[in-house]
């Protein structure tokens, strides 16, 4: 091997090595997005796990809705005031469901997963948050399996049947999307537990 063939292969290495530790030391949230602000997913829910029912009232079948706690935090310590180019602007947001079984079939064993447009906005800030509206459960799909599932029959005096399951739980995991005024791209998830069952007669789940 030449001696200016060693040379490039040596530089070859040092560069990737050089970016393999770059990227080891960055934060996930640094690299996948060119923002001199984070989007935080601080709180969904108040912090609790929701119990949605499938049905509920007479025979009716009612969307969930929840609100997500969100911040925009600059990644420069040193920027201590609000800032119009930082200002992010809220555009959509998706939830996914999973299980801890790891039976995870859409339509089979979790609902589907689902997407929609989002309002709102938030400044920089050093501290406080603000509060998204957003449907983590559609009517929808309460009317497909596997949450049709869930449903009793109200024929049935004793209310003993059903589809099978009495309660699926679930984590949703929940992702926001964005832009700042300056067109920078924006994101966060956060994860939450959801109860599915047919609450609305008592003693439904055991």
């Amino acid at each position: 091997m030449t001696r200016e063939l060693r040379g490039l292969v040596k530089g070859a290495t040092l560069a990737l090595v050089a970016a393999a530790l770059g990227s080891s030391c960055v934060p996930g949230y640094q690299r996948n997005d060119n923002s001199p602000v984070n989007l935080w997913v601080v709180q969904m829910n108040s912090g609790v796990p929701l119990q949605s029912d499938v049905v509920s009232g007479l025979n009716t079948v009612e969307a969930d809705l929840i609100f997500v706690d969100v911040a925009n935090r600059t990644k420069n310590p040193s920027v201590t005031v609000p800032q119009i180019p930082l200002h992010i602007i809220f555009e959509r947001y998706t939830v996914t469901y999973t299980r801890s079984d790891g039976r995870n079939e859409e339509g089979v064993d979790v609902p589907q997963r689902i997407s929609g447009a989002l309002s709102g906005e938030v400044d920089v800030a050093t501290s406080g948050v603000a509060s998204l509206a957003l449907e983590v459960v559609r009517i929808q799909q309460k009317l497909e399996p596997p949450l049709r599932n869930l449903r009793r029959d109200v024929n049935d005096p004793g209310n003993t049947t059903g589809g099978g399951a009495i309660v699926i739980s679930v984590n949703a995991e929940v992702c926001i999307f964005g832009r700042t005024l300056a067109e920078q791209v924006v994101s966060d998830c956060g994860s939450m537990q959801i109860d599915f069952g047919d609450f609305s007669i008592p003693n439904a789940a055991s």
